[in-house]
């Protein structure tokens, strides 16, 4: 049975994290709560115009109970039950969207540290964009970014859509897919209370916001340790799906544009997560 996230806990609990600017729009259930964002920017943005606020500053949170048809990399498309963690950020920014390719891999560093700190397991990242627990799926995040105008006239802005799910409850169905899921759950060893997931979830909005801000002010070169730490393929043998072909490499690491580093032939190449889907050989 869905359960209506407590928006005002979310909310101040921003608030005590240093994030007042950020509304929170709660639901039940909804197909995507990217799809609500995209749908409704520019709509949000108008409102936040006309009551003065700075649109550079003001972050939209969507969160709901259940999600029946989220948005995963490539457009395809994906399920949570009810209970679960699902949220999409929508902020902006004055940097070109070339300037900020890399940012989706600081959303998952700031994911995972968030998840450590609080919870105390130690997931690791998937490039591009899952997140791990104990080598088994525990969530997923995609950011995607749009150039838009904040009002007429006015300079081309950024637009950062930032969906993110991760697995709270423990789900038979889909750990009978064989797809290698868990869940904080089973991890925990019981089931967090729907106050204790909201909770949670506002200091993830919080440690993404503030390594987005971060990322903004000094570039990759602080994060990048920091992905090394948690990179789940880093010296894994990794099979490269391409479209009319399979190769073999090793994985090497990321750049700061966000690309996966594969060595093949004693060459180090960049790729891209448009192009190519990675998958361990073991």
């Amino acid at each position: 049975m869905s359960k209506l996230p407590d928006a005002r806990l979310i909310q101040n609990q921003l608030h005590k994290l240093g994030h007042p600017n950020v509304d929170v729009h709660a639901f039940e259930q909804l197909d995507s709560t990217s799809i609500w964002l995209k749908d409704n920017a520019s709509i949000l943005t108008s409102t936040d115009l006309d009551r003065g606020r700075d649109v550079n500053e003001t972050v939209h949170l969507c969160v709901t109970d259940w999600q029946s048809a989220g948005v995963g990399r490539r457009g395809r498309q994906w399920q949570t039950r009810p209970g679960n963690i699902t949220f999409s950020v929508l902020a902006q920014s004055l940097r070109p969207a070339s300037e900020l390719v890399g940012i989706s891999l600081v959303t998952g560093i700031a994911v995972a540290e968030c998840l450590a700190d609080n919870l105390g397991v130690q997931p690791q990242l998937k490039w591009p964009n899952d997140v791990l627990l104990n080598g088994a799926k525990l969530g997923g995040l995609l950011t995607e970014l749009s150039s838009v105008s904040a009002s007429a006239g006015a300079r081309r802005v950024t637009q950062l859509f930032t969906g993110i799910g991760i697995n709270t409850l423990h789900d038979d169905e889909v750990l009978g897919l064989g797809i290698g899921a868990t869940s904080l759950e089973e991890a925990m060893g019981g089931r967090m209370a729907p106050s204790e997931r909201d909770v949670l979830l506002a200091k993830m909005v919080a440690n993404v916001l503030a390594e987005h801000q971060r990322f903004h002010e000094s570039g990759w070169t602080v994060f990048s340790e920091r992905w090394a730490a948690l990179d789940w393929l880093f010296d894994r043998e990794v099979l490269i799906h391409r479209e009319n072909s399979t190769e073999q490499a090793v994985a090497r690491g990321v750049n700061e544009q966000g690309a996966l580093l594969v060595e093949r032939a004693g060459e180090i190449l960049p790729l891209f997560s448009g192009n190519v889907s990675i998958r361990p050989t073991v």
